[in-house]
């Protein structure tokens, strides 16, 4: 009886403060965090707290899979982080560069075209995952690839070999 008591004093306790305990909220990103670079002009653009969570959530959906913490599954070598981003030929470290990957996407030189290998919106045939993805969409996504490595700055780290 003396058992019973004790783990229902337990339980009270813990529920109880739960009541007063405030719910535990996303991260708010302030304004600073969420201004990056919009084009190789460096013009800034400020994505608002819901299109940078809607850029996370997509991403989550679509690129996440191969790209799970800012690191490429298929090629170790070539992260998001923005000084890998900064390093590709065309630099891809700013939002309507990523667009345009997301779009036509090719090698880190630029040299090959890897339309039929990574996901992008011109065969959305074969990536069904691109198929439903708006501009909007993809300017979101673009906006939480340049937060997300000031907010997490091992974004991308990771490299296997160079």
């Amino acid at each position: 009886m003396l058992k019973r008591f004790f783990w229902v004093a337990i339980a009270t306790v813990f529920l109880s403060f739960e009541l007063f305990v405030n719910q535990a909220y996303a991260l708010e990103l302030d304004e600073g965090i969420r201004t990056v670079t919009a084009n190789e002009a460096g013009d800034v653009i400020t994505f608002s707290e819901k299109e940078a969570e809607k850029g996370k959530r997509l991403f989550n959906d679509t690129c996440a899979q191969c790209h799970a913490g800012g690191r490429t599954k298929t090629n170790p070598n070539v992260s998001l982080s923005l000084d890998t981003l900064n390093g590709a030929e065309p630099p891809r470290d700013n939002v309507v560069a990523l667009i345009d990957y997301m779009k036509h996407p090719t090698s880190y030189d630029g040299e090959v075209d890897l339309t039929e290998l990574h996901l992008s919106t011109a065969r959305s045939d074969l990536f069904p995952e691109m198929r439903n993805l708006t501009e909007k969409d993809l300017k979101d996504i673009a906006g939480y690839m340049l937060i997300k490595p000031k907010i997490f700055p091992e974004w991308g780290s990771g490299k296997a070999y160079f």
